[in-house]
């Protein structure tokens, strides 16, 4: 039976003020009863706690991608009689110039820690909830705290994803046994041991295990959420595809896309707007073109959002305009017609001390300005991690072509690109015109249109292909990354070596 539980209402709606506050501060905030959990309230507070919903934890993450442009010329930040100084996007240049560490320039890198310290959370909760006390006289909550327990191993899940993806080797079935991953912990105590890194294969059967259990529980469990910013059961499945499509497990991608897409086939519909996001406007790029946060919680194709907006200050045009932009490549991959190029890309000018700067900017998210990276704000403008009815279609359609099931797989492009399209210039694919490898390639494509600035390209680069890119930063300066070069898996913050030296630095 359905329970709802008004004091964790309450709680729920409480996470949505967390945007202001850092998740060191949260730590600190604790009270110290809450270090020795009693009630079943307390695990649910010590949960959210483990959400970095509101900090940007990986925001040199698309300078790896192709997806990011550096024009020199471009520099605004702290002219000085036409004399350029350091912007605010500088500290990204080792990711873009992929470094041999991304961290010499940024300076510390805090994702390693901060999604280690979501999975202590999660641990918490997974293996003490069940001996908690309940608040409820007469009812034993045991559907809440088994609800509460699956949302704990889908976050779990959630943290050791980017774990393994950005510090981790690609998943390859062939070789996933032996090659490395990461740390492993599924305990809060305190061990005197090292934590080597796991196998590929032995974190990513933990997620999938995870994901299993979290779903079941959920399923079986159901605890109304509130908000999109914590996870239930229909966001647990539409993670468990991305799992399940990453581990080449074809068959339980199209198994679980089908209940998911089946219970919510929402697609956000921009077909209706081209008369408003046409190339026509684009000569007039000074005008704010608003619209709906593609990536809003309140999209009903939305099934859940995370991480404030890792754009910025990347791709900031306001108040100041920094060396990167949208990538020309990204911007001019869009087919005419295809309303998304110019509701997500725009074009700004800015003249700064006599000096003329007009670049591509990202308005993808919309939460405060049109423009969605402006820095004015220094503040939360929109998730740049989410989970979308449009990403479930494209892993279900990615499956199919790896199944021969290429119709499938235009069917499921053609529900998608006919949201997207302006009427007049939308044509339906067909399976005549694609072989399989042709198809893969569009599929590929169809993902960096439609999940850009999302945090999927660099990790789809890796998982697929992993080519060649060249570089050219200041001064000329040239950087070569190789196909398949061992840089596509990136340096555990050295701080974290120092004290656990059981973890052997990726090779280079």
């Amino acid at each position: 039976m359905k329970h709802i539980y008004k004091i964790f209402q309450i709680i729920s709606v409480i996470l949505i003020v967390f945007g202001t506050v850092s998740c060191e501060d949260y730590l600190e905030e604790v009270p110290q009863n809450k270090l020795n959990p009693s009630t079943v309230t307390d695990y649910r507070e010590l949960l959210s706690y483990g959400y970095v919903t509101d900090t940007r934890i990986m925001p040199y993450l698309e300078a790896l991608s192709d997806d990011i442009g550096f024009f020199e010329e471009d520099k605004m930040y702290g002219l000085n009689a036409g004399i350029p100084r350091p912007d605010a996007s500088d500290v990204y240049m080792g990711a873009y110039m992929f470094d041999l560490s991304h961290e010499e320039v940024l300076g510390t890198d805090i994702a390693f820690s901060s999604l280690y310290k979501s999975i202590y959370y999660t641990n918490l909760v997974i293996n003490n909830v069940d001996n908690s006390s309940s608040v409820t006289l007469g009812d034993d909550m045991q559907d809440y705290k088994d609800n509460l327990k699956g949302e704990a191993y889908v976050l779990r899940a959630f943290s050791y994803f980017y774990l393994i993806n950005l510090y981790g080797q690609h998943y390859d079935p062939a070789t996933a046994s032996s090659d490395f991953g990461v740390p492993i912990t599924l305990t809060t105590a305190a061990e005197d041991k090292g934590y080597p890194r796991a196998t590929v294969e032995e974190v990513y059967n933990l997620m999938a295990a995870d994901l299993e259990k979290a779903v079941g529980l959920m399923e079986a469990n159901p605890v109304e959420k509130y908000t999109k910013v914590l996870f239930d059961a229909k966001s647990a499945a539409a993670f468990q595809t991305r799992v399940a499509l990453y581990m080449q497990n074809w068959d339980k991608t199209i198994e679980i896309a089908n209940e998911v897409l089946s219970a919510n086939p929402s697609i956000f519909d921009l077909s209706t707007l081209s008369d408003t996001y046409n190339e026509i406007e684009e000569a007039n790029f000074d005008v704010f073109r608003t619209g709906t946060d593609y990536t809003d919680l309140e999209n009903p194709n939305v099934f859940f959002g995370n991480g404030a907006n890792e754009n910025i200050p990347i791709l900031s045009i306001w108040p100041t305009a920094t060396t990167f932009s949208v990538s020309k490549e990204l911007a001019d991959s869009y087919e005419p017609g295809d309303v998304r190029r110019f509701y997500f890309i725009g074009t700004h000018n800015r003249v700064l001390w006599g000096i003329s700067n007009t670049k591509l900017n990202l308005i993808k998210n919309r939460e405060k300005t049109p423009f969605a990276t402006s820095g004015y704000y220094g503040s939360f403008q929109g998730h740049s991690r989410v989970l979308r009815t449009e990403e479930v279609l494209l892993n279900r359609a990615e499956a199919y072509v790896q199944t021969e099931k290429l119709q499938l797989a235009i069917d499921d492009l053609n529900a998608l690109r006919i949201k997207k399209f302006d009427p007049n210039f939308y044509t339906e694919l067909t399976v005549a015109g694609f072989t399989k490898e042709t198809l893969l390639d569009y599929i590929y494509t169809e993902r960096r249109k439609e999940l850009c600035f999302e945090g999927h390209r660099w990790f789809d680069l890796k998982r697929t292909t992993r080519p060649a890119m060249d570089r050219i930063g200041y001064d000329g300066r040239e950087a070569h990354l190789e196909q398949n070069d061992p840089r596509y898996v990136l340096q555990i913050p050295e701080s974290e070596i120092q004290v656990n030296p059981s973890i052997v630095p990726a090779p280079r």
